[in-house]
C-alpha cells in the first residue's frame, strides 16, 4: 500500500511521500541524478546528488527498494577550456571533442572525464553517498541506445514540433535530434548529417572533411540532442524522482520540454521533479562555474567541515533555497549550531515536540552511515579549539594531551581529531588575519620601563594565582587590580603590552581565559 503520509515533516520525507503517492506501489523506484565532468566538479553539482541522496533515504524509510543512479554525461562536447587547466592553450585542439575522448591533462587518469568522475567518486564516498554510476559514452558507444536512437530519428517531426511550442523561432525542416562526431578527427561539427531511414545514418565533417555512412547500431559517435537525450533516459531507466536546476526548471527550459517529449513519444510519465537552486561561498564571487575554474570542490569544504556536517548543512536548507557555506569567521556559526543540534537530536522526545522531530530527522539524514550513536558524541568547541592550537603552535597531539585528554578521555579521541584537523586547516586557509596568531618565543626587546612594569606586574600575579582553579572573573579583576591599577596604568596600554609580549599584535582572544589556556609554565617563560 502507499504510505499514508510523510515519515516526518522535512522536505526529504515529503518528496519521498509525493513519489509514492504519485507513482503508485512499485518493486523498485528508481531515483536519477547525473552532471557533465567538464571541469572539475564543485560543490554546487553536489547539491543535485546530495538532493537525490536524501529523497532516496527517505523512500527507504518508507520501506521501499530504491535504485539510485548517477549518470556521467560523459559523451558530451568539450566546448570550453576551464582556466584551472595545467596548460589551457595546449588544450584549444581538444574542443568540440567528447569529453571521455580527450587526456587528462594531469596525467593522473586515462581520460579527462575519467579523472573528474574519479575524484567525485570518492568525495561523495566520504560523506555516505554510493550511486550506481552510469557512463553515457559507454552508453552510446555500446550501442545500447541504438533503438531509441532510431526511434527518435523516425519520430523527428513530433519532436520538432514540441520543441517549437517552446521556442520563438521554428526549428528548420531539415532538422535532426541528433549530433554525431566525425570517426576520424572526433569533432561534432557537421556540414550535413542526414537520416537515410532504417538503421542508416549519414554525415560530412566540416573540421577534416570526411564524408561517411554508419549503422545506427554499430556506430561509437552517435548521440541524441540533450533535450531529447533527457527523456529518453527517463523513459529507458523508468526514472521515478529527478532533480534539476534553475537553468533547467525555468519556464521553456530543458525540463518542461522533457515532460512532454517523454510523454507524448515515449508514452511514458516524467519523473517527480524537485527544483534545486545555487549554492554559493560566504565571501565567494557568487555562482560556480567549472569551466571558468571558480569553484569550491567538496574535498575543499570536506577540509573545513565535518562529513556529517556538510550533509546536516544541505539536510538544514531546502533545495529551491540559495544559500551560501561560509569559510569565514561564520564558520564558528555553523559548527556552534550543529553541535547544538545534535545534542537536542539524541535528548529524549520533549513533552511538546514542536520543532524537534524535524530537527531530529535532519540529524539522522546527516550521518553519513544513517546510524544514529549509541551515545552523545563529545566534540571540542570549534572556536575554543581554533585558539587552542594556535597555543600550541598547530600540533594537534600536544593540543590534545595539554587541553582535552583528561577531559575527555582517550576513547574520544577520534572526534578531537576529526574536527581538530578541520580547524587547523582552516585557520590556516581561510581565518581572517586578525584571528590568526602564534605565541612568541620570548619576551620582546627594546620595551620601555613602564611597558616592562607591567609585564612584571603580570608575572608576579601569575607566579601567585592557580591558573588552572580560578574563575575567568576572579582572575580579571585581579589583572586590573594587581597590574593595572597598582601601576596606576592605563587599561588599553596595559593590553597593548601585554598581547604585544605574548603574541605579537595589539589585540587578542580574552585575556584572562587566554592566560588560563596558555598555562602558567609556559606564560613564566614568555613573561
Amino acid at each position: 500500500m502507499n504510505a499514508q503520509k510523510p515519515f516526518s515533516p522535512h522536505w526529504a520525507d515529503i518528496a519521498a511521500f509525493q513519489v509514492v503517492q504519485n507513482k503508485g506501489d512499485k518493486d523498485t523506484y528508481t531515483a536519477a541524478s547525473g552532471i557533465t565532468p567538464s571541469g572539475t566538479v564543485h560543490v554546487g553539482n553536489f547539491r543535485e546528488v546530495i538532493t537525490v541522496d536524501l529523497v532516496v533515504r527517505a523512500l527507504r524509510s518508507l520501506g521501499k527498494n530504491v535504485r539510485f543512479i548517477y549518470s556521467w554525461d560523459n559523451f558530451d562536447t568539450f566546448r570550453k577550456v576551464p582556466k584551472n587547466l595545467p596548460d589551457p592553450e595546449a588544450f584549444q585542439p581538444h574542443l568540440r571533442k567528447p569529453i571521455a575522448r580527450i587526456p587528462d591533462p594531469w596525467g593522473l587518469e586515462a581520460t579527462y572525464a575519467k579523472g573528474r568522475m574519479a575524484l567525485f567518486e570518492k568525495e561523495l564516498a566520504q560523506v555516505g553517498i554510493s550511486p550506481e554510476y552510469i557512463s553515457q559514452e559507454q552508453r552510446y558507444s555500446s550501442g545500447t541506445y541504438a533503438k531509441d536512437i532510431r526511434f527518435a530519428l523516425e519520430k523527428k517531426d513530433q519532436i520538432r514540433e514540441i520543441l517549437d511550442r517552446f521556442r520563438t523561432q521554428a526549428l528548420s525542416e531539415d532538422w535532426l535530434p541528433t549530433a554525431i562526431y566525425c570517426s576520424k578527427c572526433q569533432k561534432d561539427e557537421m556540414e550535413y548529417e542526414r537520416y537515410n531511414g532504417e538503421w542508416t545514418y549519414s554525415y560530412k565533417c566540416k573540421s577534416c572533411g570526411l564524408e561517411e555512412r554508419v549503422d545506427i547500431r554499430k556506430t561509437l559517435n552517435l548521440k541524441l540532442a540533450w533535450r531529447i537525450d533527457w527523456p529518453m533516459r527517463w523513459a529507458f531507466e523508468g526514472v521515478d524522482f529527478e532533480p534539476g536546476g534553475k537553468d533547467h526548471s525555468s519556464e521553456g527550459g530543458s525540463f518542461d520540454s522533457g515532460k512532454q517529449i517523454v510523454k507524448e513519444v515515449w508514452g511514458k510519465d516524467p519523473p517527480q521533479y524537485l527544483q534545486y537552486d545555487f549554492v554559493m561561498i560566504k565571501g565567494g564571487a557568487g555562482k560556480m562555474s567549472s569551466s571558468s575554474g571558480e569553484l569550491y570542490t567538496l574535498s575543499q569544504v570536506l577540509e573545513v567541515y565535518e562529513p556529517q556536517i556538510v550533509r546536516w548543512i544541505f539536510a538544514n536548507h531546502r533545495p529551491n533555497h540559495d544559500f551560501a557555506l561560509a569559510f569565514d569567521e561564520d564558520v564558528f556559526k555553523v559548527y556552534d549550531e550543529f553541535d547544538k543540534a545534535e545534542s537536542m537530536a539524541l535528548a529524549p522526545a520533549p513533552h511538546r515536540p514542536g520543532k524537534w522531530p524535524l530537527l531530529r530527522r535532519t540529524y539522522e539524514l546527516s550521518l553519513p552511515d544513517g546510524k544514529l550513536p549509541s551515545e552523545m558524541p563529545q566534540r571540542p568547541k570549534f572556536r575554543e579549539l581554533c585558539s587552542r592550537l594556535q597555543i600550541c603552535g598547530g600540533d594537534t597531539e600536544r593540543t590534545w594531551e595539554k587541553f582535552y585528554k583528561n577531559e575527555m578521555g582517550e576513547s574520544k579521541k577520534p572526534y578531537f581529531m576529526l574536527r581538530a584537523l578541520r580547524a587547523w586547516h582552516w585557520l590556516s586557509e581561510y581565518a581572517p588575519e586578525d584571528f590568526r596568531y602564534h605565541l612568541q618565543e620570548k619576551k620582546p626587546e627594546g620595551l620601555t620601563s613602564q611597558e616592562e612594569q607591567i609585564l612584571s606586574a603580570l608575572r608576579n600575579l601569575v607566579s601567585t594565582v592557580d591558573l588552572e582553579t580560578i574563575g575567568e572573573q576572579d582572575l580579571g579583576n585581579l589583572i586590573w587590580e594587581k597590574v593595572i591599577k597598582a601601576l596606576n596604568g592605563d587599561a588599553k596600554q596595559t593590553f597593548t603590552t601585554i598581547y604585544r609580549s605574548l603574541i605579537g599584535r595589539d589585540q587578542g582572544p580574552r585575556l584572562p581565559n587566554f592566560l588560563k589556556e596558555i598555562g602558567k609554565e609556559r606564560l613564566m617563560e614568555l613573561l
